[in-house]
């Protein structure tokens, strides 16, 4: 089974993180105001939220495997009513609040290659019986929305989100739900994603193969060192990569590590 991330390896979630961190940030500069705190006190809190989501708001980018990008909606609204805790009132249901009427975010995510669903097809043509999965820590409402919108739905067997698990990335508990449900185990699975949390699942699960992407937050040198087993530019490189007689599952005791797509390798034969 390949077990696909989502945010950042099957779809440009990168607007939408910018939008809610910027409007987030804006909420609580006003509630801030609306608490009489002066202006070095408002930009401390700022400064806090911004470092706790992994949002860079000089350079207006997502910090690598921030929070923002790999956690669920509920642990990221849980550390943003941390930072506010203590500074304005009744912090928690005003962020709840804040984030539910920014509506779905992710409605418009476009997807990361230009033909996503014939590269879904492809995949199965390639590997007979081969199962695709999605597992995310975003909620059920905007992956079925993605997957609706991106025209998978009859290509995507089983999916899980981040409202449907008690642990979410880099816990096992995903991916060892989507193989009881599939039934298949761990070490006959791919998983692939943009981020720690996606690659530290991975590894922690003892899957088959792990890869990092680069199409999200995450570079090539973080992933490596946080469970990828192997690096592509973007999932239209699968197909080449699983066809590639160098890049072996992990129960082999001959792994390859390697850099698909780039001149950069390590590999051990």
């Amino acid at each position: 089974m390949i077990i696909f991330d989502k945010d950042g390896t099957l779809g440009d979630c990168t607007q939408a993180l910018h939008t809610w961190c910027k409007r987030m940030s804006q909420r609580i500069a006003e509630e801030c105001k609306n608490h009489n705190l002066e202006s070095h006190q408002i930009m401390s809190i700022l400064s806090i939220f911004h470092s706790t989501v992994g949002w860079d708001a000089v350079n207006e980018s997502i910090l690598p495997s921030a929070i923002v990008s790999s956690g669920t909606w509920q642990g990221i609204l849980d550390a943003t009513v941390g930072v506010l805790n203590g500074h304005i009132a009744n912090a928690q249901q005003k962020v709840e609040y804040w984030h539910d009427t920014m509506g779905d975010i992710h409605a418009n995510d476009e997807p990361l290659v230009s033909d996503l669903a014939g590269l879904m097809r492809t995949l199965k043509q390639q590997c007979e019986g081969i199962l695709i999965a999605i597992c995310t820590s975003d909620d059920r409402r905007a992956t079925n929305a993605c997957i609706k919108n991106w025209g998978l739905e009859d290509l995507i067997d089983f999916s899980i989100c981040g409202d449907e698990v008690s642990e979410s990335k880099p816990s096992v508990q995903p991916i060892l739900s989507l193989c009881k449900e599939a039934q298949v185990s761990p070490q006959d699975c791919i998983v692939l994603g943009d981020t720690s949390a996606d690659t530290l699942m991975g590894l922690n699960a003892g899957v088959g193969l792990t890869v990092g992407v680069l199409t999200g937050s995450g570079t090539a040198e973080y992933l490596l060192d946080n469970g990828a087993d192997a690096i592509v530019p973007n999932i239209a490189y699968l197909p080449k990569m699983l066809g590639c007689s160098k890049v072996r599952m992990r129960s082999n005791s001959d792994l390859t590590t390697t850099t698909i797509g780039s001149s950069v390798s390590n590999e051990s034969d």
